[in-house]
């Protein structure tokens, strides 16, 4: 099963430390020596510690250094789960042998504590976990105000799918990836007022849950010497973003990090779910990489937002990701807008300045590019690669060497330009 499905059945799991009776099927153990039932009682508690440790310890890396691979969806059912049998064996036992519930309780918050995951996704996973059995997860959504001394990581762990965490204003500073593992909102107070200041390695922001995950008013900023990306999210996941900044991410020669926001997927995974990156009246600066990234079927649509002095990209679409860009504006990325791959974006109303090429379209993309502004650029306005198509129209070209330039495979269709038209080449 995906992540988002192992923690789902977390939350499920029912609370161990309640008052109630349980029901039980066997009857309670009477004349049992005191030091008999003290170990039983500790083992059955033991049994659920030990399969947290063996959830979380599935998203460590491996003996090689590899990352650990996720179990396909098709994989076993909840009720062949480790964790849930071991929850449901650890009832039976404790109602059987009428165990103190207090010291029962004790026996787990100390046992489940003293796991020590070694990598963000399997902390999150031991945190969440760990709140379900406790019985400190939020039963119902709502807002949650948190103070400049609460623990993000334990609020989120704690909080009810659909919650919203308000943060306060001011820096709040992070040292590893915040992996969120139920749909949430994080909201500040203003994105010049309240921001996430990481050194996390990888990635900032990890998004591992099918459900929507907002960001609202704040600012993420990556300050670490290693290569990371600000916000990476995969094929099932859904992001809105508002009033958010994006700035810092740093790449490595190789090519890891580096993105504003990635969104991540392959060929067409991530497709047919409608919008799976909502963008409005935000910015993506200093990225070393892109502002944004999308890759496989992810559709995007942003409004009136900023990319500015990103590395090698503002916006990128690959693989058969597409959506709408509107309104936005461009400001001195080496390539504004770009599409490879078979992506198939509409980009309408947008302003490109400085970098070397406004926008480039490789590979077998075919975009709807209409009421495009570019000046400035050292190399060109708008360049046709590859077999690329597509459509551009009412588009203005101003203080760059070249205007228009279409590879002699590349078959774009034209609507009336005020840019100069050159062709040939690759």
């Amino acid at each position: 099963m995906k992540l988002a499905r192992t923690v789902a059945l977390i939350a499920l799991i029912g609370v161990l430390t309640g008052c109630g009776p349980q029901p039980s099927a066997e009857p309670t153990q009477a004349g049992i020596p005191g030091e008999i039932l003290e170990q039983a009682c500790t083992d059955a508690a033991s049994g659920i510690v030990d399969a947290v440790a063996q959830l979380a310890a599935g998203y460590e890396p491996d003996a090689a250094g590899e990352p650990p691979t996720t179990p396909d969806d098709d994989g076993p059912e909840a009720e062949e789960d480790p964790l849930t049998a071991a929850v449901t064996d650890a009832r039976r036992a404790r109602d059987r042998l009428d165990c103190d519930r207090e010291a029962f309780a004790a026996e787990l918050a100390d046992g489940l504590g003293a796991i020590e995951p070694s990598t963000p996704v399997a902390e999150a996973v031991w945190r969440r976990a760990s709140a379900s059995i406790l019985g400190t997860v939020e039963q119902e959504a709502g807002e949650r105000a948190l103070t400049p001394t609460d623990d993000l990581r334990d609020a989120l762990a704690r909080s009810a799918e659909g919650t919203t965490v308000v943060l306060p204003p001011g820096t709040i500073d992070l040292d590893s990836t915040l992996v969120l593992l139920t749909a949430v909102t994080l909201r500040g107070s203003d994105r010049d007022d309240t921001v996430l200041r990481t050194r996390a390695t990888d990635a900032a922001i990890i998004v591992a849950t099918g459900g929507l995950v907002r960001l609202e008013n704040l600012t993420l900023e990556l300050v670490g010497d290693d290569p990371a990306s600000g916000l990476v999210a995969g094929p099932s996941a859904s992001v809105a973003l508002s009033n958010v900044r994006i700035a810092g991410a740093r790449a490595d020669e190789g090519g890891a990090g580096g993105a504003g926001v990635y969104m991540s997927a392959q060929g067409d995974e991530g497709s047919g779910r409608g919008t799976t990156l909502e963008v409005t009246d935000s910015v993506f600066a200093r990225n070393g990489w892109a502002g944004v990234a999308v890759a496989g079927g992810h559709r995007v649509s942003i409004e009136g937002s900023v990319f500015a002095d990103n590395g090698e990209v503002g916006l990128l679409f690959l693989d058969q990701a597409g959506g709408s860009v509107g309104s936005s504006s461009f400001r001195d990325n080496r390539v504004g807008l770009a599409a490879t791959g078979s992506a198939d974006p509409s980009w309408a109303d947008n302003a490109i300045s400085g970098g070397d090429v406004g926008v480039q379209v490789d590979a077998d993309a075919a975009p709807a590019i209409d009421g495009l502004r570019v000046s400035g650029t050292s190399s060109a306005a708008v360049i046709f690669g590859g077999s690329s198509g597509g459509f551009l129209g009412d588009a203005t070209c101003a203080a760059s060497p070249y205007g228009i330039v279409i590879s002699d495979a590349a078959a774009p269709t034209l609507g009336a330009n005020e840019c100069q038209l050159a062709r040939g080449g690759s």
